[in-house]
């Protein structure tokens, strides 16, 4: 398209199925409303947070009547199954996965706990690897369809008092990379998303991560949670040809 006899990028996602874990709350939530106002098909995931997620279904309902809610523990192969079966079965098709899905459980490694390791792990990590297997089926079958992760910078530099959470996250980009290489050759793309510091409704109030992210920013006006959700709508859409094995630092430290 062109506008005032300039080239100008049209990113459009309208009508492609979009499944995005974890959506009820944090970055999921913005995504999930992001993408329905691009009329895109979206599939909002959740666990625990019940409420919110209604309350995100009944305002996206008001603008966009292609969503689904579905209730689903990613660490659980079962309810990871029974999803995929609900989504195809209602869609047909599954354009785009967004694995959102993510806690963290912060601790010095000698007062770290098991659970704390394995909790953060099977979400982080393990959800990710049951979603990928289970979805990429149709998307094989389709000979198309777009991945994308949500890693973390912290998967790339580690953090104190977080092995659990940046080992899941190194896990992540190093699992983005392989299957990148596996089903290329079924026209999919698979890349990973470290998003820096992104102030959302789960850790808005977390002022003293927000003020170190800030720190070591390059960049000191930017709104971080718009700049993530619209570059994985581009990075979803098909103008993005022929990217894969990537990962996007979406943050400006060096």
């Amino acid at each position: 398209m062109r506008k005032g006899g300039k080239q100008s990028l049209v990113v459009d996602v309208t009508g492609k199925v979009v499944v995005i874990t974890g959506s009820s709350r944090g970055i999921g939530r913005e995504l999930a409303k992001a993408y329905a106002k691009e009329k895109a098909k979206v599939v909002i995931n959740y666990h625990k947070s019940e409420k919110q997620a209604k309350e995100l279904y009944q305002e996206i309902l008001e603008y966009n009547k292609d969503c689904l809610l579905i209730r689903a523990d990613v660490t659980n192969p079962t309810d990871v199954q029974q999803m995929y079966q609900v989504i195809v079965k209602y869609f047909q098709r599954v354009d785009v996965l967004i694995n959102n899905a993510g806690i963290c459980d912060d601790n010095k490694i000698q007062n770290m706990s098991f659970e704390q390791w394995k909790s953060v792990i099977d979400v982080n990590l393990t959800g990710v690897f049951l979603c990928c297997k289970q979805f990429s089926k149709i998307m094989m079958e389709q000979q198309s369809g777009k991945i994308i992760n949500i890693a973390s910078v912290k998967g790339q530099e580690g953090s104190a008092e977080q092995v659990n959470y940046s080992s899941s996250k190194a896990g992540i980009i190093s699992l983005t990379k392989s299957l990148a290489r596996e089903l290329g050759e079924y026209n999919i793309a698979v890349n990973a998303v470290c998003p820096g510091f992104v102030v959302t409704d789960l850790n808005r109030n977390i002022t003293y991560k927000k003020e170190i992210a800030e720190k070591r920013s390059l960049i000191k006006s930017t709104n971080a949670i718009q700049d993530f959700v619209n570059f994985t709508i581009y990075l979803s859409s098909d103008q993005m040809l022929g990217g894969s094995g990537r990962v996007f630092n979406l943050d400006s430290r060096i």
